[in-house]
């Protein structure tokens, strides 16, 4: 992963309660398509990701 997901990598580990190092593609797919359902349902505000 690049830097600038750094960001999105501490997020998805503090919300899985691993270490980033222990991220699997499985887990990072599954909080991607969870924060776009938020943003879908809830809005913008209420998602993480910044688009």
């Amino acid at each position: 992963m690049v830097i600038a997901s750094l960001r999105h990598e501490r997020q998805i580990a503090t919300e899985s309660e691993s270490a980033i190092e222990q991220l699997t593609v499985k887990q990072v797919v599954a909080w991607f398509v969870k924060d776009g359902k938020i943003r879908r349902e809830q809005g913008t505000e209420a998602a993480f990701l910044d688009l």
